[in-house]
């Protein structure tokens, strides 16, 4: 499970901003105890949130948080290359003098199998001229430090340390690892191409499967975890778990089919889904009505179907996920987002403690009745335009009660936008 994420130099953020799904000390009132108990889970002694949600004004840092760290898992478990094309970790804060010889900072902590561990690193990029031999290895990026802080024996310390081309290895292998062939190259994943089995790999193989988001804006790569439920004729019941999903959402359909064969590689199209309902005429007889998915359905039921089958997965996965949707409530009725979010936070459905992390700016979602108040954070932009991140739980004074919407709505919490009247003030003078 994700512990906690850190960055500091990307984008908006000048200054370190840290997210945490630690639960803090707080309890929910009497009539909301069950809060507690459900959107909690407890791993490696450690209470973890199942559900983050980030709030705040249009261009004030929201998502910059989230392509922080879906940016960061990427570069985490991408094979190593010549080529270092990691230039959309390199994105400075803009407002500052040589914003690009900074580094930017980048640090999570998780668990993996019941472990907890450390990995950072800080990156640049190359401001150096690219020498005229082109034989001569160049990368753009340039990783500056890295660190792997870990059990070690029977106590927490230092698995790796980096600066520049320098490492401090004290990883427990016996294979001799050889120097980083690039400046680019991360040395989590050098080690891990030499031996499987040591606890870079393992970090790695975690976030590759266990990660995904649409920073993108495209949820057409999630289509395929749907598509897989339905794809498998002998598999009659996983194409009932789907069916039955959507009907939690009361999209009641009778059968889901697909009109061409699936192709390697290749993303399902939409227009290739079909949908049934028995409909009742008048005279009582029952017939079948088909319905396309990209025609006849909306941009929300779309929406629905293509992650369906990715949180599915999720929720029955032998260890948790970490599931990173910005705009969640894009396309969606606040009801049916209510529903999305309280599926992450029902032990009972959710049985892998998988995680989400979300951007919203629908306020339904920020009731005592749904999540804890330490499980909301805001963004907002400070006088020298840098993304100040902070939880609704860091202020003083709110009840663990409290109507938070309403609160944040007249502006007890920041993270509203500032309306100006110069188009209206504007006219008027003309």
């Amino acid at each position: 499970m994700i512990v906690e994420f850190s960055v500091k130099n990307f984008r908006s953020i000048k200054e370190l901003q840290t997210i945490s799904f630690v639960a803090t000390g707080l309890k929910s009132s009497k009539e909301y105890l069950e809060i507690d108990k459900n959107n909690i889970a407890n791993s490696s002694d450690i209470n973890l949130f199942k559900t983050i949600g980030i709030y705040g004004a249009n261009a004030s840092g929201k998502s910059n948080i989230l392509k922080a760290l879906d940016f960061f898992i990427k570069i985490i478990t991408k094979e190593p290359s010549s080529l270092s094309n990691m230039n959309y970790l390199c994105e400075p804060f803009l407002f500052q003098d040589n914003c690009e010889e900074i580094a930017s900072y980048f640090q999570i902590v998780l668990i993996v199998n019941e472990q907890k561990f450390r990995y950072g690193l800080t990156i640049k990029k190359n401001t150096a001229p690219k020498p005229d031999d082109t034989s001569l290895p160049y990368s753009n990026e340039i990783i500056t430090g890295e660190w792997l802080i870990g059990k070690k024996e029977k106590n927490i310390g230092e698995l790796f340390t980096r600066v520049g081309q320098r490492v401090k290895n004290n990883l427990p292998i016996e294979q001799k690892i050889p120097n980083i062939p690039y400046e680019h190259s991360l040395f989590i994943s050098h080690v891990a191409a030499y031996d499987n089995n040591n606890v870079c790999q393992k970090i790695r193989a975690y976030l590759n499967g266990m990660a995904a988001s649409n920073i993108d804006n495209n949820h057409d790569k999630f289509r395929r975890f749907s598509i897989n439920y339905i794809s498998n004729k002998n598999e009659i019941e996983k194409k009932e778990d789907l069916l039955n999903f959507l009907s939690s959402f009361n999209l009641e359909y009778n059968n889901v089919s697909l009109l061409k064969e699936l192709e390697t590689n290749k993303v399902f199209p939409q227009n290739k889904i079909t949908f049934s309902k028995k409909n009742s005429t008048l005279n009582k007889e029952k017939s079948e009505i088909i319905l396309n998915l990209k025609e006849n359905e909306s941009a929300g039921t779309q929406k629905l179907f293509d992650i369906a089958g990715l949180l599915l997965r999720a929720f029955r996965l032998n260890r948790p996920a970490i599931i990173i949707l910005d705009e969640i409530d894009s396309n969606f009725h606040p009801a049916l987002l209510i529903r999305l979010v309280k599926l992450f936070n029902t032990p009972s459905i959710n049985k892998s403690n998988s995680q989400l992390l979300f951007t919203s700016h629908d306020t339904n979602l920020m009731s005592p009745s749904i999540m804890r108040r330490d499980q909301f954070y805001f963004t907002e932009k400070k006088e020298d335009e840098s993304t100040r991140l902070y939880s609704l739980s860091d202020l003083k004074g709110i009840r663990n009660d409290a109507d938070f919407a309403k609160q944040y709505l007249a502006g007890y919490y920041g993270a509203l936008p500032v309306i100006k009247n110069n188009l209206i003030e504007n006219t008027q003078q003309r």
